[in-house]
This record gives structure tokens, C-alpha cells and sequence, in this order.
């Protein structure tokens, strides 16, 4: 019970993990609030102390969420919950989330263990890119050529003819090009996610889970990959992470 003047705290809750795990002393989540465990049998819920009416969702605490689920990531399996999930207090935690969700989590984690979410990101260098798309397109060649030089009320069909098939040809390109990436790293994940993405430089954003046993065949596909595509492409990978794309609590109280 609350003792007259004291501010009753909620459970700002990150994620799900072992009740086994060790959380660093120094971890410090949305709010600079310290992070610990709410543990329940074999589960625990990674949660630091918050005001029930927090609203803030600012940039800062989504860095924090992020920070804290991967982390927690590097000791062992988690399973992510939405940001900006709040529970009243611990009885909420466990009577909410934990004791109902118990076997599900439990499984969830089993499948996690011994392993990671990367990310692998591929842009165009957009200058070569199109300079590809002319040369191996006669027709954009000859479009282009055409209107380089008219203005533009003069020459409104043909740019938009152009932008026609210069935006098919792009994505001939992306789809070829992706299809070579995820053939390389295939063969060195158990999970794949493929990403939207925009713009006229895209090529891949792709999240893959990756056992920790091949994590070295899987980081030297990717830097084989920047190789094969330099001046081409650039490519970013970003991990080991928590597993957000591949498993999720998704409670109705988040």
C-alpha cells in the first residue's frame, strides 16, 4: 500500500527473458530509471520503475527502450514488448503478463536461444546506379538525349515516358540485385524479415536471425557482399540486436 504522500510508481516493462539472467547494475532505461527484473517461476519481466500516466514517448526514451532490450540481448534470449508498455505495479506484471503469456514465453525463448537479429542495409550509389540504367537501356538513352536540352512543356511526354521506364528499369535492378544479396546470406540464417524501403537508392533492408555458432560465416557473407558491390553499393550492418522482427508480445494492455 501506498503511505499518504508517497507517488505510487507503474512497471515501464521492455521485454520477457530468464528469470536466471543477470541484469548490469549500471543499465539505465527510459527515464534514467535503473533496470531490473520482476521475476515468476522460470520467466522475468525486464522492467525500471515509471509514472503510471507517462506519456513523454519521446526520441530519448525509444533510444532507451532499444538500448535496454539490446543489451539484455547480448546475456541471453528476450522477447521484445512494444514500447511505452506500462503496467500499475508488479501484481499487474504478473497477473497481466506474465502468469497468462508463461508457456508462450517460455517457447518463445527456447527458440531464441543461441541467437541474434541483424540487419543488413544496401544502398545504391545513386550516380552509378542510373549511369548503369542508361547504358544498358537504349531507349532511356535515346529519351534522355531527346530531352536534355527542350524545355519542359515541349518535351512533357517524353520526361514522362522517361521517368516511366527509368523507374522500371530501377526496380529490374533492385530485384535482381536483392535476389544475389539473399542468396549470400541465406545459407547463414534460420530467419529472414524483408523490409520495405524507399527511395531511389534502395536496395535491401533485410533483418535475419543468426545462431551464434555462425555468426562468423554470416559476417564475412556480408563483408564478401560490400566487396562484390563496392562502388556499386553501400552496406550497412547493424547487430547483434534483440529479435524485434521475429517474435513480439503483443499484449492488449501494451
Amino acid at each position: 500500500m501506498t503511505a499518504p504522500g508517497e507517488v505510487s510508481l507503474g512497471c515501464y516493462v521492455y521485454g520477457i527473458t530468464s528469470a536466471d539472467l543477470a541484469v548490469p547494475a549500471e543499465l539505465r532505461g527510459v527515464g534514467d530509471q535503473a533496470v531490473d527484473l520482476f521475476p515468476l517461476g522460470e520467466l522475468a519481466a525486464v522492467v525500471s520503475p515509471v509514472d503510471p500516466d507517462w506519456t513523454r514517448a519521446g526520441r530519448a526514451d525509444l533510444l532507451a527502450h532499444g538500448r535496454v532490450l539490446d543489451t539484455i540481448a547480448e546475456l541471453g534470449p528476450v522477447v521484445p514488448v512494444r514500447f511505452g508498455s506500462v503496467l500499475r505495479d508488479h501484481d499487474a506484471v504478473a497477473g497481466e503478463l506474465l502468469e497468462p503469456g508463461q508457456e508462450r514465453f517460455a517457447t518463445m525463448l527456447q527458440e531464441l536461444a543461441g541467437r541474434a537479429q541483424f540487419t543488413v542495409r544496401a544502398r545504391y550509389e545513386e550516380q552509378q546506379v542510373l549511369t548503369e540504367i542508361v547504358a544498358e537501356n537504349p531507349a532511356i538513352a535515346q529519351l534522355r538525349k531527346l530531352t536534355r536540352d527542350r524545355p519542359g512543356d515541349s518535351s512533357y511526354g517524353e520526361r514522362v515516358r522517361l521517368g516511366e521506364l527509368v523507374a522500371a528499369a530501377l526496380e529490374a535492378k533492385i530485384a535482381t540485385d536483392s535476389d544475389v544479396m539473399l542468396a549470400e546470406l541465406e545459407p547463414h540464417v534460420v530467419g529472414i524479415n524483408i523490409r520495405e524501403s524507399v527511395g531511389i537508392d534502395r536496395l535491401l533492408d533485410v533483418a535475419v536471425l543468426v545462431e551464434d555458432q555462425h555468426r562468423a560465416e554470416f559476417e564475412q557473407a556480408v563483408e564478401d557482399l560490400a566487396a562484390a558491390f563496392a562502388g556499386r553499393a553501400r552496406l550497412k550492418l547493424i547487430g547483434p540486436t534483440a529479435a524485434y522482427d521475429f517474435v513480439s508480445a503483443e499484449e492488449s494492455w501494451a
